[in-house]
């Protein structure tokens, strides 16, 4: 595997540590404060500490901590590749060099009667949480065997143990049975300690990085995706293309057969004509709706321009211009709004308009004689947000429950359109939708088979 592979499956944790090393900084910095507090304030409370060590110790905390923050700010200018290891490197160095210190921190405030000897749980802590395996058992084996070395020391005379008043006694400091009960026990909390947490840390490793190799394989799906996408709206912009020039040829053809010809034409021939002409016309208007629907799925058509549209006027002058239609198909189109409300939405004009056309157009095609197309206009609040709702019902053939899923779908047409009438390309209604999507509105329908259907609009309102 390449460093640059590595990098990016890198878990989240794994990519956390890079940021500890500056953590453990600022957090030796509040020791370096609590080392000099406890050199002031704990020689009022426990007239036998000695102050002088814990100073000393401050100072040298502070020194190695400086030289950390140092390296730690080279290190975070090198390349990733050899960033990580770096910084695993500084951390466990700072950890060792920790210990040192609080090792002379114990011996000079109690020894085995230390108050401070359980801050080392916080270093497996620490190593266990975001440091390897290897090392959390590097640090168990150091910690058990420093403290013993140093309990040992004490109670020979190796070193002249520190009793405080207070809170050492003496004679435990001296016991070798308090000692090696002491050492049992301790050791043994951390290594159950430092266990339990190494096997939540290889579980959630494991998770992240399955996550992680997941995650990269969505990606490279969605690319896929994209990319098939992409290829299918240049296909799609070839064929209309290439389909046009023999098409308009074909119509040259028949119009001339027509003049040159005109009322000589035999009967049968005539009606052949007709046929052609029809299909010739359904052709280039599915070229037309392909190449729009290519343009609206292309990138930069993609992109509505949003203006405030008042709705009512443009849904008024929607219906007068399709009164004639309605009435030569023995419809009655009827609008139900507030003339008076001010109806505002963020909303792309021209594509807009498109839409309610193309609603209302299909409302006029598939309703029976006799009936009635309503287009109403409301502001609803919908999934806790305001918009404008746009309803066109009509009392036509319906749609049966099987089949809306699939209504928005390019080139399909639902088994009662197809009986009803043979004009319709299947497309009308996936352009119609997508367009309303690009400018943030939404498009839904609700249908009772042989009784009609209601096709809902909505677009986010203004005030």
């Amino acid at each position: 595997m390449t460093p640059a592979s590595r990098d990016a499956l890198r878990t989240p944790l794994e990519a956390a540590t890079l940021a500890r090393v500056a953590w453990l900084v600022g957090m030796r910095w509040a020791f370096v404060a609590g080392l000099v507090l406890c050199a002031v304030a704990g020689r009022m409370l426990l007239p036998d500490l000695p102050v002088l060590p814990f100073l000393l110790l401050a100072l040298l905390t502070g020194a190695y901590n400086t030289l950390a923050h140092f390296l730690n700010s080279r290190v975070a200018a090198l390349p990733e590749e050899r960033k990580q290891a770096l910084v695993h490197a500084l951390i466990q160095g700072q950890i060792i060099a920790d210990w040192l210190v609080l090792l002379a921190v114990v011996h000079y405030s109690g020894g085995i009667e230390s108050p401070l000897l359980q801050v080392f749980v916080f270093h497996v802590v620490l190593s266990a949480v975001f440091l390897r395996p290897r090392f959390t058992v590097f640090a168990l084996l150091f910690i058990t065997v420093a403290l013993n070395l140093l309990f040992a020391a004490e109670a020979t005379g190796l070193l002249q143990p520190v009793v405080l008043r207070g809170l050492s006694n003496p004679e435990r400091q001296h016991s070798w049975l308090h000692i090696l009960h002491f050492s049992l026990w301790h050791a043994l909390t951390l290594a159950v300690m430092a266990l339990l947490l190494g096997a939540v840390m290889r579980g959630l490793r494991r998770r992240e990085a399955e996550a992680l190799r997941m995650r990269h394989r969505l990606e490279q799906a969605n690319r896929d995706i994209l990319r098939i996408s992409e290829e299918r709206v240049r296909l799609m912009r070839t064929m209309g293309h290439e389909l046009r020039s023999p098409i308009a040829a074909a119509q040259s053809m028949l119009s001339a057969l027509e003049l040159s010809q005109g009322p000589a034409l035999p009967e049968a021939v005539r009606g052949i004509h007709q046929r052609i002409s029809q299909r010739l016309l359904g052709l280039t208007a599915l070229i037309s709706e392909l190449l729009e629907l290519a343009e609206q799925r292309g990138s930069a058509a993609g992109q509505a321009v949003l203006r405030r549209v008042d709705l009512p006027p443009m849904l008024e002058a929607l219906l007068a211009d399709q009164m004639d239609r309605a009435r030569e198909a023995g419809l009655a189109l009827v609008g139900d709004w507030d003339g008076q409300a001010a109806h505002l939405a963020g909303a792309d004009p021209l594509r807009l308009q498109r839409v309610c056309e193309n609603l209302v157009s299909n409302a006029i095609k598939y309703s029976r004689p006799g009936g009635t197309v309503s287009v109403s206009l409301a502001a609803v609040e919908w999934d806790g947000a305001p918009w404008v709702e746009i309803r066109v019902r009509d009392e036509g053939i319906g749609i049966a429950p099987d089949q809306l899923p699939r209504l928005f779908t390019e080139f399909y047409r639902t088994p009662q359109s197809r009986r009803h009438t043979t004009q319709g390309t299947g497309l009308g209604l996936a352009i119609t939708r997508e367009l309303v999507e690009s400018m943030g509105g939404t498009l839904g329908v609700e249908s009772v088979l042989d009784k009609g259907s209601t096709f809902i609009l909505r677009l986010p309102r203004l005030s």
